[in-house]
């Protein structure tokens, strides 16, 4: 199937390792050009775009914090000019930060903060400076990232992550509604588990047995398979999805830790 994005444009926030990485790969394959965003993971980023070049897609690394103001619109400002458009935005970009279990009346306020402007305020301020761009071209795609968290709430000790991923639903509702007529479509991808490096490094082995055996596909996620979703949401084949929520959890609905 001819997904339609050949010579189409797309932002990966957040892209230089996990799933940005995996979605960067999945929409360069199908002829997408590439901006790989990264606030922090700069050497990483520049691989995947060297990775991306040797096997003939077009790809830049651009440093951004896109929870800032400054660094979204210069990483706006930066794909017009290397590109000359932009088609796709990828909200990806989001860390859990330290000192991620606690409870809320443990948590502190900064920790609040810092969640929510790392996962929902970027995604706003990408929207809002990179919507204007496609609503003039007349076609855009934007994808979210929440969580199961966002879905079924966070797991006690994750209240501020699963606000954080709730609202980004939320988020992408509005966007929808307001960008649909003026043919840009807002979706949202809510993952489960997905085999990272950044997973399986964090969880012993026993711990990922246990949450392979909630999922009734009996495994964990891989990165892969969130990007090729991430490819249909951004394509021609899903010109009627606008604000979706797309569960990619294996059939594990509910939270148990």
């Amino acid at each position: 199937m001819d997904l339609g994005l050949k010579d189409r444009v797309a932002i990966v926030t957040g892209g230089s390792k996990g799933l940005g990485r995996a979605e960067a790969e999945a929409l360069a394959a199908e002829g997408a050009a590439i901006v790989v965003a990264t606030a922090k993971s700069v050497r990483e980023a520049d691989q995947v775009v060297r990775d991306l070049q040797s096997r003939g897609s077009r790809a830049v690394s651009v440093q951004a914090d896109v929870s800032q103001t400054a660094d979204v619109q210069r990483l706006v400002e930066t794909t017009l000019k290397t590109f000359g458009r932009l088609d796709i935005l990828v909200n990806n970009a989001g860390t859990t930060g330290p000192h991620l279990n606690k409870p809320l009346v443990d948590l502190p306020e900064e920790l609040w903060d810092f969640m929510l402007g790392n996962h929902l305020r970027s995604a706003f301020l990408c929207i809002k400076y990179a919507a204007p761009h496609m609503v003039k071209q007349g076609w855009g795609r934007i994808i979210n990232t929440s969580s199961i968290h966002g879905r079924v709430g966070g797991r006690p000790s994750l209240g501020h992550y699963g606000a954080a991923k709730a609202g980004v639903i939320a988020l992408t509702m509005t966007a929808a509604r307001e960008l649909g007529p003026k043919g840009v479509t807002a979706n949202v991808i809510a993952p489960g588990f997905i085999g990272t490096e950044a997973l399986r490094g964090s969880l012993a082995p026993p711990t990922l047995e246990k949450l392979q055996q909630q999922v009734p596909l009996g495994r964990i996620g891989e990165p892969a398979e969130v990007g090729r979703v991430v490819t249909f949401l951004a394509s021609e084949a899903a010109s009627f999805l606008n604000g979706a929520v797309v569960d990619i959890n294996g059939g594990r609905l509910e939270y148990f830790f």
